[in-house]
């Protein structure tokens, strides 16, 4: 038998070897579920790390201008250092968000303190990487109309951006549905230990109205007013926001890429 011939023989023993495993098919869980982990509480990872994987770390390297709406301490700009320059913007002066003692001081990094919505201090047709998660939220939509306006120009054509935004629709969905999205839930027996199944439930119960109460998860009125008052959320929504940012030259590439349950992170490039 030639070398080829045998190796074709261990293949296909190799694939006959599974006959007789796995009836019913491989099946550990519903990955749309999102208390499903293959390996219990050791599966999951942070949301905010997860938007970092997909969102931040194939974008971003040593040829790119980046622009953060929002930096604040600077937690998510730490992660982008490796870009050529960074653009930060916020509404508080460094010293107030203590960014150098966090970030460091970096020559590539130009912090700018706005005063309003321009972006004058950025140059025309620089940026490649638009990025604002959990400072949007905090500005009216007539403030983030402004940003919109005044970014198309800022960026290169197919620049990439990602812009968390507030959609009280779905931040109710995930306040009544706080049992959904406890991750504790993969510990749960499925068919065996009733009464231990039983008790977690409650201890569940128990951890989601203690969770809320610590996060201040409220829900929230969609016709409130636009008033502003410090740290208050806007309700921008999800699919005005889209539509705003299409009237403005963009294309959305997916209108939210659905890793907060909480809020929308719409990416959009253009």
């Amino acid at each position: 038998m030639s070398k080829t011939s045998k190796k074709l023989c261990e293949l296909q023993s190799e694939l006959r070897s599974f006959q007789d495993i796995w009836h019913g098919g491989f099946f550990l869980g519903d990955p749309a579920d999102p208390a499903f982990g293959l390996w219990g509480l050791t599966s999951f990872i942070g949301v905010s790390h997860a938007i970092y994987l997909a969102c931040i770390k194939p974008f971003v390297n040593e040829n790119t201008t980046v622009l953060e709406i929002g930096c604040g301490r600077g937690a998510w700009t730490k992660l982008m250092l490796g870009a050529r320059e960074i653009y930060c913007l916020d509404a508080l002066p460094p010293e107030h968000n203590r960014f150098d003692d966090y970030v460091g001081r970096h020559d590539h990094i130009h912090y700018v303190t706005v005063e309003d919505f321009s972006l004058k201090e950025v140059p025309l047709a620089v940026i490649d990487f638009v990025f604002s998660y959990d400072a949007l939220c905090h500005v009216s939509f007539d403030g983030i109309s402004e940003y919109a306006r005044n970014l198309f120009l800022r960026m290169r054509g197919g620049a990439h951006g990602f812009w968390m935004v507030a959609d009280y629709h779905k931040y109710n969905e995930f306040v009544s549905r706080q049992d959904r999205y406890n991750v504790l839930q993969c510990l749960l027996p499925r068919k065996k230990y009733p009464l231990l199944g039983k008790l977690l439930r409650r201890f569940y119960c128990f951890l989601n109205r203690w969770n809320a109460r610590r996060h201040h998860l409220d829900f929230l009125d969609e016709h409130e007013n636009e008033q502003a008052c410090p740290g208050r959320w806007y309700h921008a929504g999800l699919r005005r926001t889209c539509e705003m940012l299409e009237r403005n030259g963009f294309t959305i590439v997916q209108a939210d890429m659905g890793f907060d349950y909480r809020s929308p992170l719409i990416h959009f490039r253009k």
